[in-house]
């Protein structure tokens, strides 16, 4: 069943002023030939001056007690990693219902709770310490206690300075912020009001300068309307989808004013949706896709203002346009797209290389093979992706007719299709635990699976020779389930899973830089 493929599965026409982006000449040194490891000819990994080199990852601290009969993901660890004055800040939330701020140098004795919240009389009523986000000089997080129940609160990284922003919902009753978000020395979040008998409830958009006086009210949204979890910052304005009634699901902007917060354009008039989503910064405009109801789907660019909204390209009908998704920005000015053609069973990665003005030329990179397509419902599509230094890495997994795929293989490209290769598999097989994508430098690191070993922690830079394993932290078959990786300096932490200690908070320290050795 394809339903397992995507979140969103798309098919698409081409309709009005498009019809398919016309495809750049490819060089005879830039045809899409795709290396796989073990294969001659790839160069060598080349020193890094100055690169750090990683160390042995050790726990940082034993702090929660062994998890009851739970998955090591879903079990009590520290959450919500941030990076704040040169230290990591974190959430723990304890099975028992405590919660609290949390700080950390990389050593045992550094790691202390910066403030911490008691467990709530009614357990259903719990709102976990969560969301740690740096505005400037400030971190906001959301957490609850028995005066105040979930609201938002700021802190300096000191337990004096950690306090209250505001009771936006007076006494015990909770205002649940969400999706905050840092917009220069302002944060932006929003709240939902419930509504009362038959009345439906309205989503508000706020803004804080970390003070109760500065905390305030930006605009309501409208009844029935809701937040869709798709976003991008372009300068001081923060684009995001939002849905109402009058508009559908639809394209907005904001520059936490009032005044600045507004549709961007209704592409789909009325009460129909045109579904925006993959929304990615390149330069000063904003590409996304979208989708609507009868199965359309388009790629679309905007400058912020409703006529310099305009339709990039609409995708042809047929099993060659299948799954569309738009994956980071390298260099600035290149953007990636990959479509699963349904014909051969395989995943077409293009790169759109966007100008000054906006004019987008593409050209196709590389048709990804697929071990498994003679096979029932062994569709290709992506996981999650990230960009290190000059390279895109994404994570490619093939379908099945359940919700696990059936393996998920780590690929790195610059562009050309000589420079497309796979450097790993598998990576996790999991449903329910993804492996993560970070970018260190020009390096990432991920959590992959090995001869002999579960999901560990790896490193990849970029090249097959330089795709390995780091460190095996369960010293066994099991697996640590390595995520939340935050730099601190030139210290990496991390979340990870042993027998020994449960789900608890890591560090990958530097051992020197390469360029003193």
């Amino acid at each position: 069943m394809r339903v397992w493929r995507s979140a969103v599965l798309l098919c698409s026409l081409a309709v009005g002023c498009g019809g398919a982006l016309p495809e750049e000449a490819i060089q005879e040194d830039e045809r899409p030939e795709v290396r796989s490891p073990g294969e001659e000819g790839g160069e060598a990994p080349e020193a890094q001056w100055g690169r750090v080199e990683l160390g042995t990852a050790s726990v940082v601290r034993d702090i929660f007690p062994p998890p009851g009969d739970v998955p090591p993901w879903l079990a009590p660890g520290p959450s919500s990693l941030a990076e704040f004055r040169g230290r990591l800040y974190f959430a723990a939330n304890f099975e028992d219902g405590r919660g609290g701020l949390w700080r950390s140098d990389g050593s045992g004795s550094s790691t202390v709770p910066v403030k911490e919240f008691p467990a709530p009389p009614i357990p259903s009523s719990r709102v976990p310490v969560s969301d740690l986000t740096r505005v400037d000089t400030r971190l906001f997080f959301v957490a609850a206690d028995a005066d105040h129940g979930g609201e938002l609160w700021v802190s300096d990284g000191t337990s004096g300075g950690t306090k209250l922003v505001k009771d936006i919902t007076p006494g015990a009753g909770d205002t649940h912020p969400y999706n905050l978000t840092a917009l220069g020395k302002t944060l932006l979040f929003f709240r939902f009001v419930p509504g009362a008998l038959d009345a439906p409830g309205s989503t508000e958009l706020w803004r804080s300068d970390g003070t109760e006086a500065g905390t305030v009210r930006v605009r309501d949204m409208g009844p029935d309307s809701a937040l869709i979890y798709s976003q991008v910052l372009v300068g001081s304005t923060l684009y995001f989808v939002f849905t109402d009634p009058v508009h559908g699901t639809e394209l907005w902007k904001t520059d936490g004013t009032e005044t600045g917060t507004a549709l961007v354009s209704d592409l789909r008039p009325g009460p129909d949706s045109s579904n925006p989503f993959y929304l990615r910064a390149v330069g000063r405009y904003v590409f996304f896709l979208t989708q609507t109801a009868d199965g359309l789907s388009e790629l679309w660019r905007t400058d912020g203002t409703g006529g310099g909204t305009v339709r990039v390209e609409a995708f042809p009908p047929g099993p060659d346009t299948y799954n569309p998704r738009l994956l980071g920005v390298v260099g600035g000015r290149c953007l990636y797209l990959t479509l699963t053609h349904l014909a051969d069973h395989r995943l077409y990665l293009y790169r759109l290389r966007v100008d000054e003005a906006g004019t987008v030329s593409k050209r196709r990179v590389a048709a990804l093979p697929n071990p498994f397509a003679g096979q029932p419902d062994a569709d290709p599509y992506i996981t999650t992706f990230t960009v290190a230094g000059s390279r895109l890495f994404f994570a490619m997994a093939i379908s099945t007719s359940g919700p696990s795929p059936r393996d998920v293989q780590l690929w790195v490209t610059d562009g050309t299709g000589a420079g497309t290769k796979l450097l790993h598999r598998p990576l996790s097989m999991s449903d329910e635990f993804e492996s993560q994508l970070y970018t260190l430098d020009d390096r990432i690191l991920f959590s992959g699976i090995g001869e002999g070993t579960g999901l560990e922690l790896w490193v990849s830079d970029g090249t097959e020779q330089g795709t390995r394993m780091l460190q095996d932290l369960d010293a066994g078959p099991g697996s640590s389930y390595p995520s939340g990786f935050t730099r601190v300096g030139s210290s990496v932490f991390f979340v990870a899973d042993d027998a020994a200690h449960g789900s608890e908070l890591w560090v990958l320290p530097p051992r020197s830089s390469l360029a003193s050795q």
